[in-house]
This record gives C-alpha cells, sequence and structure tokens, in this order.
C-alpha cells in the first residue's frame, strides 16, 4: 500500500483513485519543471497543439465533436483562450523591447501623445479585457442568429472562446513574421488593421465551417449578416472603447 502524498489515501499502484496524483513524484529541479511544461503542451488532453491545429484547419469538426462530448482530445476553452492569451502578451511585449518598437515610431512629432493615441496604447497594454468583451458579444450575436435552435448560449460562448484563442495564435504568428522577420513595427496602425481584417476572415471560415451542416433556412445571409456584426462590433470596441477608457481615467 502506499500513502498519497497529496491527500493521503491508501492506495496501490501508479495513481491515486482518489485525487489522481502519481505514486511516485520526483523532487522539483529544471529538469523536471522543463519535463512538465513538455507534457503540458504535448500530451495533456491529447495535446494542446492539436487543439490549436484543429481550431484552425478544421473548427467545424473540432467544435461539434467537443459539443457531443469528445472532449478529452481537447484543451478546456477557458484554459486554451488564457494560455493563448498569456503566450501572446509575453512574445508580442518582447519583441517590441527586443527590436525597439515604439508607439511613436509612425510619429515624425515630438509633441505630446494625442487623444487617438493615447487610446491606442491604452488598447495596446490592456488588450485582454477588450478582447474578453468583443468574445462575449460575438456569442450574443452569433447565437440568435445560426445557433439558437441547436445549441445554447454556453455552448457558443465555449466556442467563441476556442475562436479568441485561436485568433491569439493567429496573431502570435503574425508577430514572429511581421515584427522579428521583417522588422515591421507590431504596433504601428497598419498592422492594427492587418489583424482587423484577419480577424474577420478567420470569424466566416470559424462560424461557416460549425454551421455549414446545420440546415440552416437563409444560411449565407445569416453567415455572412453575423460575420458582419461580429466584425463592426469587434472594430468599435478596439477603437472607441478605449477612447471612453482614457478619457475615464482623465
Amino acid at each position: 500500500m502506499i500513502t498519497c502524498l497529496n491527500c493521503g489515501k491508501l492506495f496501490i499502484g501508479n495513481y491515486c483513485p482518489n485525487c489522481g496524483q502519481k505514486a511516485e513524484v520526483e523532487r522539483l529541479s529544471v529538469t523536471v519543471l522543463l519535463k512538465e511544461t513538455a507534457h503540458f503542451f504535448s500530451h495533456f488532453e491529447k495535446g494542446f497543439i492539436h487543439t490549436a491545429w484543429d481550431f484552425i484547419v478544421r473548427p467545424g469538426r473540432a467544435s461539434i465533436d467537443f459539443l457531443k462530448g469528445k472532449r478529452k482530445q481537447y484543451q478546456k476553452p477557458v484554459s486554451y483562450f488564457l494560455i493563448l492569451t498569456g503566450l501572446y502578451i509575453l512574445l508580442h511585449n518582447f519583441i517590441i523591447h527586443r527590436y525597439n518598437y515604439h508607439y511613436s515610431l509612425f510619429r515624425e512629432s515630438k509633441s505630446p501623445l494625442n487623444f487617438q493615441e493615447q487610446s491606442n496604447i491604452t488598447l495596446r497594454t490592456h488588450f485582454t479585457p477588450f478582447i474578453v468583451i468583443v468574445i462575449l458579444f460575438s456569442a450574443v450575436i452569433i447565437y440568435p442568429i445560426l445557433a439558437r435552435k441547436r445549441y445554447n448560449f454556453v455552448e457558443i460562448l465555449a466556442l467563441c472562446l476556442y475562436g479568441g484563442g485561436t485568433y491569439f495564435l493567429i496573431l502570435i504568428l503574425s508577430d514572429i513574421v511581421l515584427g522579428a522577420m521583417f522588422k515591421v513595427n507590431v504596433i504601428s496602425m497598419d498592422v492594427f488593421i492587418w489583424q482587423t481584417s484577419v480577424s474577420s476572415i478567420y470569424n466566416l471560415w470559424f462560424s461557416y465551417d460549425i454551421f455549414k451542416r446545420s440546415h440552416i433556412r437563409l444560411f449565407w445571409l445569416r453567415l455572412i449578416g453575423a460575420s458582419l456584426l461580429v466584425s463592426l462590433f469587434g472594430w468599435l470596441v478596439m477603437n472607441y472603447l478605449p477612447m471612453v477608457w482614457v478619457n475615464l481615467m482623465d
């Protein structure tokens, strides 16, 4: 009999039947931490990378499988979103500092930042709460237009978290290619427009691949309408909500 170091239960085997902890626990070291990190991304729930790949190339099949109960092979939606959000913020800030990008690089004037430029900085430095608002209201838009008769609101919100996390993965790749490889200022307005365009395209692909099997009446009209509303709302949030924030802080 083995005594579980976590919960104290006596058991026989490699894992505690009460809490799931391993029978043998290695002492913490750099090697152990690296092994656990690699295991998390490559094996946890059959792979974080597997989830990311599926939600890029076949989001419809991945979404339907997840909602039908095939969930062990996919990273949970909230953790998937938070992990990719964190990775994006870390990499984005690293690239900005590594290549000495500044919010004023596209300004010739050395005068103080104007109101819109302050809003842009607010958006770039507090990106997560704004994207969370976009994801929440994306679910509010998609649910009544495309999903109400087939899925409930929480299911659509979970899929929007997958979509939002995958969008952050696309932003990570974009920052690496534009900021690190081609030395493009990743906090310029041109890159912001590029990111908005990519978001709209992915949103259309994501929604199409999920609902194309649902036999929805006036499918294309509903799909394009929902995608346009999501893109419009996202654009309004990213452009004008930071201005409201800055105004309130003043």
